[in-house]
């Protein structure tokens, strides 16, 4: 052990969270957009414009599924050897895949297999994903003292809305182009950046110091033998269940307000690419906005109950929403979009220190990221999916899509009242003291 390790960097120990996770999610969102503009026309060749891009919002969704396996390969390095070599090895992964998808020639060059080394490309960026998020939250969380620790813990949440910006931005520049050239290279330029940025990002990740909160665990006992997922499955069961559900705002809620939103009013609204690309953009300025908001007010009236409101806002939301939506009027939507974003966006910040709190120090790379990552696999890749079948079978009208909305806000408002942290849990154990008091009193 080297003498920097155990020493706590909370300030680099957030930056380095928040840097390493932008670009990931930056490689992300890239793939997201082309899934939703682009790959429908260069991989699959097909005459019906909705079933070539149902098969590339399908191969959207084949990344979500490969996520849980990330979770479990890296979260067991996370909480066995330690959160920052797990977090070096995700970032050299996501950046590489993502630039070889840059790189790819199209169906129309060498056929079926740019099909295949496509989905090969995107399971690659699913697993490094499912390994990020987790490890990311915790070497932020654990490095940081209990004051900041709402305030420190979200900076890898900082991540996903300055790695959508980044994203879009570099979209919107390209969508302006020639079709024939933003089919042919344009689209290929935001993948290809992502390579330059992976380089900054490892630089800033590999100087950070591991976890001293679990090095003082691995200092302290014995080496643990039994692997972290048994662990979670073993012991805490009821957490990562709800612990899935708690992670449905942030995943399919928002999936359902940017991907699906992108692909729903381009195709049956009628509204241009750039157009909508500008409101995808601002989500990401308002998610920034909502972040510090919600770890204030969060810090001042708790995580648990912050959370509560917040999920109960977003499930009532859901029919103005949709309503301002279907208008087709380009600022209703920005509003009906943004606005749900600026909830979600709260929700998420607090989200990153909340859960941790359900797992124990030896299973929580785990756990969180098992939660997470299946939350995604289960319903994030699949909600464009569903969202797209809905639109085409309903046609335009706001109330099933707002009732879709509205399920996936509320069953997250369930699990945030549910959730098993040591303060719900002392809570219910006074409850338990105060009803045998009572009892004895008669």
């Amino acid at each position: 052990m080297n003498d920097s390790t155990g020493r706590k960097q909370p300030v680099r120990a957030a930056a380095a969270a928040f840097f390493g996770t932008m670009i990931e999610w930056y490689d992300f969102y890239c793939y997201a957009t082309a899934a939703a503009l682009v790959f429908g026309d260069v991989f699959f060749a097909t005459n019906d414009p909705f079933m070539g891009t149902l098969a590339s919002l399908g191969t959207f969704a084949i990344g979500f599924f490969a996520r849980p396996v990330g979770a479990v390969l890296f979260g067991h390095v996370g909480d066995r050897f330690g959160r920052k070599q797990s977090l070096v090895i995700t970032l050299l992964l996501m950046g590489v895949a993502t630039t070889l998808i840059g790189l790819l020639p199209s169906y129309h060059s060498i056929g079926l297999a740019a099909v295949v080394l496509l989905v090969a490309l995107r399971l690659v960026q699913g697993i490094a994903v499912g390994g990020e998020w987790g490890g990311a939250v915790l070497i932020a969380a654990e490095h940081a003292p209990p004051k900041w620790r709402t305030f420190l813990a979200s900076a890898p949440q900082y991540g996903s809305p300055i790695g959508l910006i980044l994203a879009t931005g570099v979209f919107r520049l390209v969508s302006d182009l020639p079709k024939e050239d933003f089919l042919s290279w344009g689209w290929r330029l935001p993948f290809i950046i992502s390579g330059v940025l992976v380089l900054v990002a490892f630089i800033i990740r590999r100087g950070v110091n591991e976890s001293p909160e679990l090095e003082a665990r691995l200092k302290a006992q014995k080496k643990e033998t039994t692997a972290p997922i048994r662990l979670v499955l073993r012991e805490r069961k009821r957490a990562l269940l709800l612990g899935i559900g708690l992670c449905l705002l942030g995943i399919s809620g928002f999936y359902f307000v940017t991907t699906l939103m992108i692909t729903y009013t381009t195709t049956y609204l009628k509204i241009t690419r750039s157009q909508i690309l500008d409101v995808v953009t601002w989500a990401g300025v308002v998610e920034l906005i909502s972040f510090p908001i919600a770890s204030y007010i969060a810090t001042r009236i708790g995580e648990r109950r912050f959370l509560i409101w917040v999920t109960a806002l977003s499930t009532l939301w859901a029919v103005p929403m949709m309503m301002l939506i279907l208008t087709g009027d380009i600022q209703n939507i920005a509003i009906g979009i943004l606005t749900a974003i600026f909830l979600i966006g709260a929700y998420y910040a607090v989200l990153a220190p909340y859960l941790p709190l359900a797992f124990p120090v030896e299973m929580r790379y785990t756990g969180i990221s098992l939660s997470f990552q299946l939350c995604g696999a289960i319903f994030g890749g699949t909600t464009p999916l569903v969202g797209l079948w809905v639109a085409h079978t309903f046609g335009l009208t706001w109330q099933p899509m707002a009732l879709m909305f509205a399920i996936i806000a509320g069953a997250n408002f369930l699990c945030a009242v549910y959730l098993p942290t040591p303060e719900r849990e002392a809570a219910r154990q006074r409850g338990r003291g105060l009803t045998a008091e009572h009892s004895r009193a008669h």
